[in-house]
């Protein structure tokens, strides 16, 4: 399967991509220097140079054609405005993805995307403009899977988690978001499902396969 990973340079992006090579996809990695697509390269995917700020439909149209599914990992880094990578440029990949036939489209969020007024005051910026794009994805025609973790970590995975409908609080490894997003590429049942994610006790696939149908 082709996947197209956006902020394959992020630290949850780079762990999607090598879960995603490990278990055999063709993975394309959307990523903004030259010094960051030679990794990708490295790590076993192709890459593809754009910012997402500027990057037209059309440039999005030509690196998605060939995708099978997309996971969106980016997100606004330091100096950014959320409104600008988090809602607006995920809305606009969204349409060339639906325009394109893109079967899957995996979008990693934020824990409160859902109810941003109920975030960390600090975060809530950064929560309106996921709400946006999420609440654009579940409007259109995509098999979309949205995952909203809590507080990141940078710590090993466990595979095990907790999976809900707003959850409260929690922190998470991005080695298990990463194995969960990659998951739900391959596992059509994750359609149209959106689900906070913590750590917890529960194997990933179970969890997965636990999560009521909407």
């Amino acid at each position: 399967m082709r996947v197209v990973v956006l902020g394959a340079a992020g630290q949850t992006g780079r762990l999607v991509v090598d879960r995603l090579v490990a278990v055999g996809h063709d993975v394309l990695g959307v990523v903004r220097q030259q010094a960051q697509a030679d990794d990708l390269h490295r790590r076993g995917a192709s890459a593809e140079q754009a910012d997402l700020t500027q990057v037209s439909a059309t440039e999005f149209r030509r690196v998605l054609d060939e995708a099978d599914a997309v996971v969106w990992a980016a997100g606004a880094g330091f100096g950014t405005d959320p409104a600008t990578v988090d809602g607006q440029a995920c809305i606009t990949v969204q349409h060339v993805a639906d325009e394109a036939g893109v079967g899957r489209w995996v979008q990693v969020s934020s824990m409160y995307a859902d109810r941003p007024d109920e975030g960390p005051p600090f975060l809530q910026p950064v929560l309106r403009a996921k709400n946006r794009s999420d609440e654009a994805v579940q409007r259109g025609a995509l098999g979309w899977t949205i995952i909203r973790p809590g507080g990141l970590t940078n710590d090993p995975g466990t595979g095990r988690v907790a999976l809900g409908r707003q959850l409260v609080g929690g922190m998470v490894p991005r080695a298990d978001v990463a194995a969960v997003a990659a998951a739900c590429v391959d596992d059509p049942t994750t359609a149209r499902l959106a689900f906070d994610l913590v750590s917890g006790d529960t194997p990933i696939a179970d969890a997965l396969a636990a999560l009521p149908q909407e």
